[in-house]
């Protein structure tokens, strides 16, 4: 069956739906433009389509309480994953189905986290929160974001399951990230420096986000992009290769005569960004497999099946 590139909506969500999929690529792009990922990112995630994955393309949410979006974010996707499954079904697909009904942090190396931009922040911390599982976890939570934060924290995972919120074995791509503060959360600029003159900010800020990565146990299957002629992405790129300059899977290498905007497209774009991206996404892929040996039978047996269709 061909596979035919279309954004449907489903759950509040954009889903290309893969007739032969190998895996999931979860996207979330920066603000404004990260609000219909459909459109403005069209180009890059038909590219990544067409190498067999199914798109599921988060909007991007305008909000001072970056955990409780990503919280509820994540928890959503258990209920889209099956309504993917019902839809797959209904279009009449039938290879590896079963693939939107397995637990994404079991070690197959079938689901995937991109963002761009802010979009990556939302990534980041969901990140963090997959050390749920982490005794120490209120301690870092405390240490970096204070005793309230991180009571409202464990008050929104309260009944909920740990396996929901957690991206443990979902490797991530970052593009261009940006990791700010008040002003990512309101649009307008005059009335963004109008909020900071009150004192209010985004929770977590930059430096309780930065302490977050910082004392994390994961972020061990990441990869980032970057852009030579990025402004707005420069600092946080620095602080991330500075950082987690052991955990990265390859040495950041911005690619040339590119600015903040380059994964924008939609009928046309950055071909060689997308290359990169794909090199990226199989690059993570092979590592997952190399941390679960069982998951490299699997592995093949996909790749046989989808070949012979």
């Amino acid at each position: 069956m061909t596979a035919e590139f279309k954004f449907i909506p489903l759950q509040f969500h954009w889903v290309a739906i893969n007739p032969k999929p190998i895996g999931v690529v979860y996207f979330i792009g920066g603000a404004f433009f990260g609000t219909f990922p459909n459109l403005f990112y069209r180009y890059l995630l038909k590219q990544v389509f067409e190498r067999g994955y199914t798109i599921i393309a988060i909007p991007y949410r305008f909000t001072f309480r970056h955990w409780n979006v990503s919280i509820e974010m994540v928890k959503d996707l258990i209920g889209l994953r099956k309504a993917i499954y019902e839809e797959a079904k209904f279009l009449g697909y039938e290879d590896n189905l079963d693939l939107y009904l397995e637990d994404p942090t079991a070690g197959n190396p079938n689901y995937f986290w991109m963002g761009h931009s802010l979009g990556c922040k939302y990534i980041s911390l969901l990140e963090v929160l997959s050390d749920v599982e982490n005794t120490e976890l209120e301690q870092v939570l405390r240490g970096c974001v204070g005793k309230n934060q991180a009571e409202d924290i464990q008050k929104s995972l309260n009944n909920t399951d740990i396996h929901a919120v957690s991206l443990k074995n979902q490797p991530s791509l970052l593009l261009a990230p940006v990791i700010a503060g008040i002003d990512s959360a309101i649009p307008i600029a005059a009335l963004a420096k109008l909020v900071q003159s009150l004192g209010l900010d985004v929770q977590p800020n930059v430096q309780e986000t930065r302490c977050l990565i910082s004392n994390s146990n994961l972020f061990r299957l990441l990869e980032i992009i970057a852009f030579a002629k990025d402004l707005q992405a420069k600092d946080t790129v620095a602080w991330f290769i500075k950082e987690l300059s052991q955990q990265l899977l390859k040495p950041v290498v911005p690619l040339a005569n590119r600015g903040h905007l380059a994964p924008l497209g939609w009928r046309n774009g950055d071909q060689e960004l997308a290359d990169n991206v794909i090199k990226s996404i199989q690059e993570l892929r092979a590592k997952l497999i190399s941390c679960y040996p069982q998951s490299q039978e699997k592995e093949e047996v996909l790749m046989k099946m989808i070949s012979e269709h």
